[in-house]
This record gives C-alpha cells, structure tokens and sequence, in this order.
C-alpha cells in the first residue's frame, strides 16, 4: 500500500505532518515515532487540513501533530527521528530528519524552556527553579561583562578603571571634556581604558565607539559590582570628583591591589562652596564648606596622585599633600577660530549652564551691573544670554533689560562665537578651570572675565589685561575690545595661541605621564 504524506515541521518540542494511505483514504493512518530506532510514541494521522483540501487532497483529515515525551530527545546529542506506519514499517516522506543537539539558544529551546517555566508550581518548587537560574544567568552576565571590543590588544595592555558620577557629555560641562580628554590621553599612553558611571542605566555608545568599554546595566548593577567582580583587573583606577572619591578609594584599594590610585579633584568643591559662602554671608554654608574640605583633602591623602586643572588649586592641595603627588593636569582643547570677519560681527555673549548657581549669580550681576555701565560708553552693544536650563529671573530680568537677548540652549556653540565680537564671563565666585572661558579663547574670540574666571589659567598680555572685578572695569574692557578691531584681533591671537601651546594632546599626554607614573609606550 502506496503511503502518502510529508513531515512539515520537526522541533525537540514537536512534529507536524500529514499521512494518506492512497489505497484506503478514509481511512486514519496510525504511524509511530522512533528518536534512533527506539519507539518513543504512536499517533493517528486524523486531523483536518485546509491546505490538502485545497490542494484537492481527499477529504483533507490527514493531519499529526506529535508532541515528544519528556526525555525523548537527547539534549547533548545529534539524534535521528523517523516516521513510519503502523503495520507494514514504510517510512514517511520527508523522514527520516535529524536533530542537532542543545548547544543553540534558539527558537525551539526558548519555547521549550518558557512552556517549563510557565506551569504552576508551589513554593518549594519556585525555589527550585530560581536556584537553577540563577546560577546560570550569573555566569552570563559575568561573561557579558567581561571588557570587549579590543581582543588581543587588551590582553597585551594594561588597564585602567575609570569612574565618575555621571555619563561624560561634550555639550554639557567642562567636567565632562575633562574626563573624555583624560580618558582619550590614557588609550595614548597604552592603556586599554574601561568607564563606569555612578548611574549604570546610561548609554554608554559614544564612549564604546572610541573603544572605552563601559560596565552599564544590565551586566553590572553598581560600581561596586565591577570592583568586586574584576578584583586586581586594573592598574590604574582613576576617580573623577569627591562624591566618587569618597564612595570608593577605599573599595578600589581592597580589590584592586597593586593599582595606582588617581583622584581627579574636578574643582575644589570646598573652595568654590566657601567663596559662595562669603558673597552671600551664609554661616550655614561656611560651615558645609568645612565638611567638603575634609573629605576633598581626605580623599587627596588617600590618594598615590591628586590631578587637578588649576595651578591655584595645585597650590592649596599642596599646603596638605605631598608636592610630588599634585598635577595640573588640563584637558585637550581644539582651536575651532571663526571665520566670520570682526566687522560682520556685534556685540557680547555669556555662556554658561544656569543650573550651576554661580552662573545664575554671574548672569544677574551682568545683567543689572555690567551692561548699564556699558550703555553708557556704547548703548548700541548688545548681549546674548546663552545657555541651558535658564532660570525665570534671568530670563524676566533679560526681558526688561534693552540689549539683553535671552537666547538659552544652541546646539552648537559656533553660531554664537560667529555672532559676537567677545564673550564675558563676570563670576564673583568659583573655582577651578572656566571650560567657557577656554571655549571662547579656542574660537579666537576674546574673553572679558573677573579674577574669578581667569583663576587657574595664566593668562598672558593682552588676554590678562580684560580681567577686572569691578562693573565699571568689565565695562570699559567690553567696550574696548569690542569697538577695537586691532586690539580684538590681537586678543583673538592671543587666545588661540595659548589655546595650541598649553592644550594640546602632547602637553596632556606628558602631564597625564607623570601624574599616572607610566613611561610612554
């Protein structure tokens, strides 16, 4: 008897096909099923199918569907299933199949193991179950979390932890271009660099494209995991800002044994808190500026070197820390000079993020103080508020103010600098390094700012001579250099000089070597 039929659909779950005795097709086909010789069930080919029917193939009732027995299939094996008819042994079209062993996490075996996990279970059982993944998934994740992207050339590198609070972004602070500058100079100097921040939920693909692997959720769910679980990794383990310092020099020390140990000070904390302090005569401050100068210098101690981007600052840290360990170190900066000729351009603009208080505070202070006092040399410059996150009273003082133009976020600091003749930057408190001062140098634009912007830099003549810290000296050095191409152009010079001698790669990369005490490679 002519036996009739295929096996459409074979998976370690189940198998689906249809079987036609042409001699007698009303009536069911019993077949069974064997897994490499050895019968593993019985079916009877009786179910309805549109698509014989339509194919014009008897009545079309001509269907299995099998479904294999717990343990029928070897999971670690190649295994052969065949399909035959009761009675007489012929074998079924399309079979025999083989099927290859679990070593795939593939379509069949995750629906497998859903169907498993889905059953209702008790207490006892549910442990069980949780215990079995666990394991497994741990493993996984450690796995997945191993440093990737650099293959060899990682194993041949040593490696260097970096750690800060946040997910560093070029648009957004000057401590963000620090980080990426300092991480960028340590892959220079040999390292293969891995960043974690405080926040592992953040997207970690720009740093991943310039080959800084990221520890981020889920393989990693704190800091502290990836201290732990790459315990004596790393070589170097760079903190970046006191509130990370603090949480972790001592785990870093325990697990990471051998390492060299960086704190990255960003800005004294202390020192900008104690200043703000004293301008707005706040005891409650002062005496909050007191607990961040212990635990900033408590930090540097504990620390094999302090960087820092201020000479002011390397001063103060070196009144409590040893000499040699305290580095001014900058970060990288890149000329960008605008094109725009100095006629095609006017008036004045203030950068700066106004979520950070001594913004706010400049912002106001130019608004009231500085710009009237300009109006009265030359009523006919304007001034550009620019920045994100710009609180109400500046912008409602702004708009009462003629001149004074609210612009707020741009995505691009390069439509400012080609709009205007210079920047101003009127701090009266502060600390560390101005990353908008350094901005406004590198695009060839002068900077008229207080001792507390220029604080740090060095800044040469003529850039040194637009420093003052009274409303009616920012107003005469504003007007000056704005209404002075020569002595604009000059200034311009200046800054994009000083910008190409003491910010470029090189230069960090020396100052990054001696503070990390490694040798070129």
């Amino acid at each position: 008897m002519a036996l009739r039929g295929h096996l459409d659909r074979l998976s370690r779950l189940q198998m689906i096909g249809w079987a036609q005795d042409t001699a007698a097709p009303d009536t069911p086909v019993s077949v069974f099923v064997s897994v490499d010789g050895r019968v593993v069930g019985r079916c009877l080919a009786d179910r309805p199918r549109e698509d014989l029917v339509r194919a014009g193939i008897g009545h079309g009732r001509y269907g299995f569907d099998f479904a294999f027995p717990a343990g029928a299939l070897p999971a670690l094996a190649r295994c052969t299933i065949a399909v035959r008819r009761e009675g007489d042994g012929a074998m079924l079209p399309g079979s025999p199949r083989s099927l290859d062993p679990v070593a795939v996490f593939d379509e069949d075996l995750q629906e497998r193991l859903a169907c498993a996990l889905a059953e209702p279970v008790d207490e006892t059982e549910l442990d069980r179950r949780l215990a079995f993944l666990l394991d497994p998934t741990q493993r996984l994740r450690r796995a997945r979390a191993e440093p990737h992207g650099e293959g060899t050339e990682r194993q041949s590198r040593p490696r260097a932890l970096v750690i800060d609070s946040v997910m560093p972004s070029a648009e957004r602070d000057a401590g963000s271009n620090a980080i990426l500058s300092h991480m960028r100079s340590l892959r220079r100097l040999g390292y293969a660099v891995t960043f974690v921040p405080t926040d592992l939920w953040a997207d970690g693909a720009a740093l991943e494209a310039e080959g800084i692997t990221c520890c981020l959720h889920p393989w990693y769910a704190t800091v502290e995991e990836v201290l732990r679980r790459n315990a004596g990794a790393f070589a170097l383990v760079y903190l970046h800002r006191i509130d990370t310092a603090g949480r972790y020099s001592q785990l870093a020390r325990d697990t990471q044994r051998g390492a060299r140990l960086v704190y990255s000070v960003a800005d004294l904390h202390h020192l900008r808190t104690a200043r703000q302090a004293e301008v707005e005569g706040r005891v409650d401050l002062a005496a909050y500026a007191g607990h961040l100068r212990f635990l900033e210098l408590t930090a540097a101690e504990a620390a094999d070197a302090v960087i820092t981007h201020s000479a002011v600052e390397a001063a103060l840290l070196r009144r409590r820390v040893p000499a040699e360990r305290v580095h001014v170190v900058p970060w990288a900066v890149t000329s960008r000079p605008t094109a725009v000729p100095f006629a095609e351009r006017r008036g004045l603009a203030f950068i700066g993020s106004y979520r950070h208080r001594p913004n706010v505070d400049a912002a106001l202070f130019l608004i009231e103080a500085v710009m009237p006092a300009v109006a009265t040399l030359d009523p006919r410059i304007p001034c550009l508020m620019v920045g994100s996150g710009m609180s109400d009273s500046v912008r409602a003082l702004a708009a009462v103010r003629p001149g004074v133009e609210a612009v707020g976020h741009v995505p691009e600091l390069a439509s400012v600098f080609d709009r205007v003749r210079l920047t101003v930057a009127p701090l009266a408190y502060g600390a560390g390094v101005k990353g908008k001062v350094l901005d406004s140098l590198a695009a060839g634009v002068p900077c008229v700012c207080t001792p507390a912007a220029a604080e740090g830099l060095g800044l040469p003549e003529p850039l040194a001579g637009l420093v003052s810290d009274t409303p009616a000296g920012l107003a005469h050095a504003i007007a000056a250099v704005h209404g002075d191409e020569k002595l604009n152009r000059a200034c311009g010079e200046a800054g994009l000089a000083y910008v190409a001698e003491r910010l470029n790669e090189g230069r960090v990369d020396a100052l990054m070597q001696a503070a990390i005490g490694r040798s070129m490679v």
